[in-house]
This record gives C-alpha cells, structure tokens and sequence, in this order.
C-alpha cells in the first residue's frame, strides 16, 4: 500500500493517510533550534542540545504522541475534534500533509471546516510558529474554541524519563498577562544547572488558558478525550510541582465562506529575558508569514549551490533535495533522533563524516565543525567519542584520555585533508587549537597525532586495537580485555596514512610522507598476511585471539566492510580482488543492497558483543546497513565499476523499486534510512528502520557528487572523472570550487561507465581532466566527453586559459 508521493517538481512529500506504518518525519531546523514534526504533528523541539533544553514531551512512536495539537470546539453542537488527526483520531472529510523542504503543512477538513496548520522554525531565533487557516465551508455563521496545546518538559528529558515523579516537582508554568504567553521552566536543582524556559503563544485574543496538565487531560483520561475541554472555558491554573502543558483558547467566528488566520508561537531559550523580544518579534500574522517566505527562499537558496541533472529522476531528487536537506539536518543536529529520543550531542566519528559531505554546500559551517573536532581531541592523539556543546564529552567529567570508540582519530585526517582539498587553504595547517585536554598545536600536527596514536595502540597480531568496539559499535565486547584487534580499522588507518601521505607531499614534507608511506606499507602487508581468511578479509581478532568474520565461523561471515574498505584503502592486491568482489556481489546482496555480513548472529556470544544479542537481521546483526552501502559505492567507483556503484545506490534510495510497498518498508520513503532488516529476519525482511539521523547521508551525496558525477576535489584543482552506469548518455553537475562556479555537462555516447576521452573549459580544449582553480568567482562551462581509456586524457594539471592566465 502507498500512503504518499512526491509533488512534480519533488520539493514536498504529499502523505494522502494519516495512520503511516511509522510516523513519517521532517526536520525543521536553524543554528540553535530543532523541530522534528510527524504528519500529525507529533515530535518534538529543543534548543542547543536535544537532550538538555527539551521543550515538549514526546513518548513513543508507536502511538506519536503527544504532539503539537490545535483542538477545534463547536460549543453548540458539542464537537471536538482537531486539524492533525491526532490525537482525537476522528474520521475527517479529507486529509493531508506536505513535507516541504523547511516547513510542514497539514490539511484537513470536518464538521464543515477546512482548515491548515504550517510548521516552521524560524531562520535564526529559537522559535517555531505554527499558521493556521481556518474557513467555514457550511451555510451558516459558526463560532468555534480554538486551543492550540503542547506537553511540556523544559529541561532535561533523560532525567526525566528515569525520574519523573522527582522531575516535575522542579515544574512551574504560569501565564504571564503582560505577555499573554504561558512562561515554563524548571527550577534549578544542581549547582550546575541551567534552565531552559518555555513560551506558548498565539496571536488571537486569548480568553483562557491551562498549564496543569491534569486539569486538562482529567483523571483516568488521554489527549484523545480531554477534560478541559468539555467546560466552557479552560482552567486558568499555574502549576508548581506537576507536570506541566501549554495550552491557550479562544475564539474564532466565520461567515460562510470566510477563511481567518492566526499564529502559534512556541520557543525554548537559557535566558529568560530574551523571551518578550522573542514573542514580539513574530506576534503579528504578518511577521509570521514573511518568516515562512524567507524560511522558504534560504532553503531554495542553499539547496540549489550544487545541482545535478541525469536521466534517474530519483537520483536527481535525492542528491538535489531530500538527501541534501538530509545532510544539512544532521549536521545540525547529529545528536537527535525520533526513535531515541532522549540523548544528547552528536558523536565524533558521524561529525567528522558530516563535514566531508558538507564541504561543498557550507564551507563555513563545514570549517566550524572541524575547529570543534580538533579541539575534542586528546593530546595523545586519540578523541573523544562524542560531546555536547551543553554538557561536555560523553567520557565522563574530568577522566580524559579514555579509550572507548577505538576508531575516532582515524576520521580526523580525512576531514581535514578533504577541507584543504576543497579550499586549498593549507594555511588551515597552521592554525594553533588546543587539545581537549590542555596544550595545543598546529592542525597539522593534530593530524600527525591522529595517525601516531593509531600506529601505537596495536595488538598481538600488529592491527590497531579495537578497543570498546570500531565503526561496529555492536563489537563492544571484542577487545573489552584489551587485546582484540580491528582488521577494518587497520584498513582505516591505511587510508588515513595514504591521505596524509599525498597532503605531505603537496606541502614537500617528504620526511613526513615517506613516514606515512612506510607505516601503510607495513600495515598493508600485516593485513594481508592475518586478516585473509582465504577468500575474503577478517573484521577482527577478539581478546582470545578469535577470528570474526572467518569461514571457520558459523555465522556472522564475510563482513562487508572489510572487502569495501580492502578496495578503498588500496590494500588489497589484484589477485585478491575478484575473490572479494565476488563474495560482495553474490554472497552478501538482496534486493536492497549488500548484508553487512551473512548470516546472521542467534545467539548471544559475550566475547563478541551485543551485535550477537540482537534480533537476527537487525541494526549491526546483518541489516542491510545503509552506510556501509554507501561504502561499497564509492568503493565501486574507485575500481571504475559503474554499473555496480549505480546498483546498489539505486538499492539504497527510499523510493527503490523494492520499497514501494509502504506497509513492509515502513518508515519515511523520502529520506535515508540507516538500515533495513535483513534476511535472518524471516518476517521482518526489507523492513525501513532509524532514519534521518545516519552516516548514509553524507557518503551518498559524496558517492553522487564526486564519484559517480566525478567532480572531485584535489589539491592541485577540480577533477573531472565520472562513473557512470552506461547507459546514462548524458549528465550534468554544477558546483562551486574555490570560489568560482564549475557548470559541468558530462556526454557517454559511448556507453562507457568511465574514461575521460576530451574535456574542455569555456570551450578551450585541456590536455588533463583536472583543472586549475579559476580566481576569478565566475561561471565556467566544462564539457567532458567519455570514451575509451586508450585515448583518454592523462591526470597531469594545467593551467586554465583565461583572462588572468594570458
């Protein structure tokens, strides 16, 4: 069954039915402020950090609810019902919602009302308002109570899961009548806390309101029933002590025929004394709607930096729109999602991937976040598993240096050697920034102790130690003792070493390059000689010397990761290639790409980890693993396997082929989602499951970008080198490089997957497909014509030919 589609020009997804076999989600978003609303209006907001400044209370997906609810009332007919469908869940004339890209509108019509309610974040305050449309389509004059209602949290929603009964005896909610808003925070209860202080208002006059949250609801009864609303009017009751709502009334009377409007501003911010300037400022209907234009034409703005057009409408509209918007939320805010609602900051190693896919569409942005990885790096050269800008490292207060997520320094040399090649400003190297732990050095020496502490902290066998697990973080128990050994993450670090080796040698640091092209040398050669199974690579050595991955294994075989990350740090050696590419192409693929490894874990094994403990197929326990896909994509490219990479990201995208029955994938089909259940699952096959908040997005805008579009960035310049599906005769990509703006038509007549065979920019014919950087910011017509290998244009830079160049 379908429950929605995609508008023409794909920048709204229409859901036609409410009742979605998951809640279907947007994020809405700025710099401080996150709104995650469902088609119904469910979700939740925060400011800063998802877990410590939440605005309203969201409990479970399974019944998406609470959520930001407008409540309409015909007191002389005695109905109740409201626009989301949710919570009251009454039959409606007609419904909908559109997901745009940075607004929400529901629609729906009943009892003779048609009526809209348009979520939207502000582009800078911490403030989301919500227009609302009302119009009588009956003959006769109507009078109708209008309440708008959310449930409060204000504070910290981990603690206040664990410890509500404590949590909301912090609670106080008033409204204030100068204001005409309903004020709510906790107060503080440690000498470290910092509140976070709600606002609800609206721009109708308000005749009464409600913040105790079981004057509202009543005893014994849900948001679908609520007491509050069978009196004449709301309570007017303050809380102290209790859980807390924001709930406001009043009313609205319609001719026939006649449409008004009115806003709903809601917010949450650390400083009390910025809420009047914050009601204020968008107060009036006007204020409100031009908002939404600007919201509007800022994401049309951004969105449309970087523009791809092929014969795939789908890859158009991921790598265009959705999966770019995609990337830019998560970037955001890595930290927060739906289905976990209640934890906190973002994590080190899914950051530092951010900013690789963020590069070419927010520099700034991109720059801000790398300052910020450095800095949560350790002197010795390893980092921190993730942080919050609120409450610090996830290692706990005052410890540092504590090794949990063996992998994340490794991510720090990538980021940073992808930044210098998209900006070519090497003197980034130079910039002092501290350790997380005191002292500070060159961005270039951070690098260096990346890769030296890698290089030092391994095991028995010569692999990097695993450590509390690498990018498998369900390898939890593999080296708990100290001793288990990574083969992926050896892979990793020879990547790294490779890329910090190419940076040295752009710098003429030969000294440094020939140290990190000896140390890939011998991690190379260990790899081969222990992480070779016979047919396939190893993914790691647990504290009894185990092998995990091996054939000998009964379960849990060839690990994807390891045959990707084989080919995409040049370890594996030719003969070996066909023998992984095999077993990926063979053994391991479904319908929806690739297993993470086959077959699945059943039982739990306490030396491997909770990977064996979950549900067969899910999460890391073989899932379709949607990020290590995206691997296995740019993987492809770099072997020139075009058809393949085109495979399996056609496999991946959420509105594939084998996803179209909404009732078995389930989840949002607009959006990346990190994983579907694999084939140990024999009910649950090819089920959707964590969207929005995965390390999919930033790897599959890269893969589309810069792999299979090819328009790469290298110190020396922009090369051009596609890999496409052979069958695309023609495709384009526009991109800013350094400041200048690279319009990009790439012709395949014939039918090759790669193979630059002439390449000319502003109609002067290159003898390289990497081009210089133009100083001049304007807009360069590059033609590319692929063709055979033999006569194909060599990889050596030239100048460009243009007026500063003559």
């Amino acid at each position: 069954m379908h429950y929605g589609h995609f508008n023409a020009n794909g920048r709204e997804f229409i859901v036609t039915k409410p009742d979605t076999p998951r809640p279907w989600f947007n994020y809405l978003f700025n710099d401080v402020y996150h709104a995650l609303v469902s088609q119904t209006g469910g979700g939740f907001s925060y400011f800063r950090d998802p877990k410590y400044y939440r605005l309203h209370r969201y409990d479970h997906l399974s019944s998406d609810r609470p959520g930001r609810y407008l409540y309409l009332k015909d007191p002389a007919k005695n109905q109740v019902w409201t626009l989301n469908w949710q919570p009251t869940r009454e039959k409606l004339q007609d419904w909908e919602c559109r997901h745009a890209l940075g607004s929400t509108t529901l629609r729906s019509t009943a009892h003779g009302i048609q009526g809209s309610i348009t979520y939207f974040v502000t582009r800078e305050a911490p403030v989301e308002i919500w227009l609302v449309s009302l119009k009588n389509l009956s003959k006769g004059r109507r009078t109708l109570q209008v309440t708008p209602f959310m449930e409060l949290v204000c504070g910290d929603v981990a603690l206040e899961i664990h410890y509500r009964n404590i949590l909301m005896l912090y609670n106080e909610a008033n409204f204030d009548p100068e204001l005409k808003s309903i004020i709510a925070f906790k107060h503080p209860f440690k000498s470290w806390h910092k509140p976070g202080y709600g606002f609800f208002s609206a721009t109708f006059p308000i005749d009464s309101f409600e913040t105790r949250r079981e004057s509202f609801v009543g005893p014994y009864r849900d948001l679908d029933d609520p007491q509050g609303l069978e009196a004449k009017r709301l309570g007017n009751h303050s809380t102290r002590g209790e859980d807390m709502v924001a709930a406001l009334q009043g009313t609205v009377t319609l001719k026939p025929g006649e449409t008004q409007e009115f806003a709903v501003i809601a917010g949450i911010t650390d400083k009390r004394e910025e809420i009047p300037a914050l009601i204020e400022r968008f107060r009036s209907l006007e204020a409100a709607r031009q908002e939404l234009v600007q919201v509007k034409d800022h994401w049309r703005q951004t969105l449309e930096k970087v523009w791809v057009e092929t014969p795939d409408p789908n890859f158009n509209l991921m790598t265009n729109l959705w999966g770019k918007y995609q990337l830019f939320a998560i970037t955001h805010w890595r930290g927060t999602s739906h289905y976990h609602g209640a934890e906190g900051g973002q994590g080190y190693r899914d950051t530092a991937q951010d900013v690789e896919g963020l590069l070419s569409v927010d520099i700034g942005t991109a720059r801000a976040k790398l300052e910020r990885l450095i800095f949560y790096q350790y002197k010795n050269g390893h980092a921190v598993s993730g942080f919050s800008e609120v409450e610090g490292t996830w290692e706990n207060q005052g410890v540092q240096g504590v090794i949990k997520k063996a992998d994340v320094s490794v991510w720090l040399p990538y980021s940073v050697v992808a930044y210098v090649k998209e900006t070519g400003d090497t003197a980034f190297l130079k910039k002092e920034i501290p350790f997380h732990d005191g002292t500070s050095a060159t961005v270039y020496e951070h690098v260096l102790r990346a890769v030296r502490y890698l290089y030092g902290a391994r095991g028995e066998h010569g692999l990097p130690l695993i450590g509390h697990a690498d990018w498998n973080d369900a390898y939890d128990h593999v080296g708990i003792k100290g001793k288990g050994e990574s083969v992926w993450l050896g892979m990793a670090f020879v990547r790294a070493c490779r890329q910090v080796e190419e940076l040295a040698s752009f710098l003429g640091d030969e000294g440094i390059a020939e140290e990190m092209r000896s140390k890939a040398e011998e991690l190379t050669r260990i790899i081969n000689e222990v992480g070779w199974d016979g047919s396939w690579y190893l993914a790691a050595f647990n504290d009894k010397r185990y092998k995990i991955g091996s054939h000998e294994n009964k379960e849990g075989k060839v690990p994807l990761n390891s045959q990707t990350w084989a080919i995409l740090s040049g370890v594996v050696p030719p003969d070996r290639l066909p023998s992984i590419l095999e077993k990926i192409d063979r053994y391991l693929d479904t319908p929806y790409g690739p297993a993470l490894f086959l077959p699945s874990y059943t039982s739990f094994n306490p030396e491997i980890g909770r990977v064996t403990a979950f549900c067969p197929g899910t999460k890391e326990n073989a899932a379709i693993f949607s990020h290590a896909c995206a691997f296995k994509v740019v993987a492809d490219c770099t072997i020139q396997r075009g058809e393949q990479a085109y495979a399996t990201f056609s496999k991946l995208m959420p509105m594939a082929k084998a996803k179209q029955d909404h009732d078995r994938y389930k989840v949002e089909p607009y959006v990346w989602a990190e994983y579907v259940v694999g084939p140990g699952s024999k009910d649950r096959f090819g089920e959707g499951a964590f969207t929005w908040n995965t390390g999919t997005t930033p790897w599959m805008y890269v893969a589309a970008t810069e792999w299979i579009l090819g328009a790469r960035r290298e110190f020396e310049g922009l090369k051009i080198d596609p890999c496409l599906p052979k069958h695309w005769k023609k495709a384009s990509i526009r991109r800013i490089f350094r400041g200048s703006t690279y319009e990009i038509t790439i012709r395949n007549p014939e039918g090759v997957s790669s193979g630059v065979k002439r390449l000319t920019v502003d109609g002067v014919e290159q003898s390289s497909n990497l081009i210089r950087p133009h100083p001049d910011g304007r807009v360069h017509k590059v033609e590319v014509l692929l063709g055979k290998m033999s006569s194909a244009v060599r990889g050596e830079p030239v100048e460009p030919r243009t007026a500063l160049h003559r």
